[in-house]
């Protein structure tokens, strides 16, 4: 048997997939094995045949096709399987572009990889990324940004894929809410993360309407689903841990993957960048530890929305219900679609 948890696929310099895992079984043989369509996997057809067989727990795998999203089956000798796949994509004009595959819940199943992934704003993607998106099969991307971001910085996958995007508005305070407020001495300099967790607590209060309008989307149809918003972390956090709870993963691992956004933006870039462009009141420079944690993400943001819900709602069921109009079947026709 595989600990997936320690179970990862990672893309070196040369863009080949090194892959790690450990066995409950130590010594054993364990094949990879490669295919475009995670689906194969999934439904239990015969994988193939492997691109190596080896009885170390890492493996180096060539990329036939970097312009391709890949996913891999290993198998041990006694016919224990897990199916992998990189948890961020590689795409130039959107670093914080990842998968939500591969998480337990609570009944030991795993969300699929392939099905639902989370990102920032998608107006700076290459033809190569676009491309590769368009490979990827999704089938509806909900954009939780503002109008007006939309309109200045739109969303283009391709005319074909027009089609599937879906506009849903989060309006919560912003980082710029935040400078405008300490420009103009309404908050002060050490309030920047109180700021951003009545932000999240905003999400509970205030725009829950947009999110159960993800939920019914979702439910239309066997949905490939990609949300995004401009950098992927504060309204596309939210968003991807509302479908974490709803598929019954627990907290710790939601919270998990809400920090990866520290992983993956460029925040020291995005630090040096803004450090001096803004100033108070009196014309002083905003220093660095204020812009700090307008650009990272903190457990105690995510965890604000998790006590915000606790505190309006009886229990997560009334809240599913309540607020994103999920019942008891909705909810288990997510789980059949997304769990294996």
């Amino acid at each position: 048997m595989f600990d997936l948890s320690a179970c990862h696929v990672e893309r070196n310099a040369d863009q080949d997939y090194l892959i790690r895992w450990r066995s409950l079984n130590p010594g054993q043989a364990v094949s990879i094995y490669m295919s475009e369509d995670a689906e194969h996997y999934y439904s239990g057809g015969h994988p193939g045949t492997p691109v190596l067989t080896t009885t170390d727990e890492q493996a180096l795998v060539s990329n036939p096709d970097k312009a391709v999203r890949h996913y891999f089956c290993l198998r041990s000798e006694k016919g224990e399987t897990a199916i992998l796949a990189e948890r961020k994509l590689q795409l130039h004009g959107s670093p914080n572009f990842r998968d939500l595959g591969g998480y337990q819940s609570r009944d030991g199943r795993r969300l699929k990889w392939g099905k639902l992934y989370r990102s920032g704003k998608l107006s700076n993607l290459s033809d190569i990324d676009q491309h590769y998106i368009r490979r990827l099969g999704v089938t509806l991307v909900c954009d939780f940004r503002q109008v007006m971001e939309q309109e200045l910085e739109p969303t283009w996958l391709g005319e074909e894929n027009a089609n599937l995007l879906a506009s849903l508005p989060v309006s919560p305070g912003s980082s710029a809410n935040f400078i405008e407020n300490l420009h103009d001495g309404i908050i002060a300099v050490e309030d920047a993360a109180g700021f951003m967790e009545e932000m999240n607590r905003d999400f509970v209060s205030n725009q829950l309407p947009q999110y159960a309008e993800m939920f019914q989307l979702l439910l239309a149809g066997d949905q490939q689903l990609l949300i995004h918003c401009a950098s992927g972390k504060d309204r596309t956090g939210f968003g991807a841990a509302l479908i974490l709870d709803v598929l019954d993963v627990d907290e710790t691992a939601i919270v998990d993957d809400y920090l990866l956004t520290n992983t993956y933006l460029p925040i020291e870039q995005e630090l040096q960048r803004l450090s001096g462009e803004f100033t108070d009141k009196t014309g002083a420079e905003v220093p660095e530890h204020v812009l700090r944690p307008l650009l990272e993400v903190r457990p105690d943001y995510i965890k604000a929305c998790f006590e915000e819900i606790r505190k309006r709602y009886e229990s997560r069921e009334h809240f599913f219900e309540t607020a994103l109009s999920l019942d008891e079947d909705k909810i288990e026709r997510l789980k059949r679609r997304y769990l294996h």
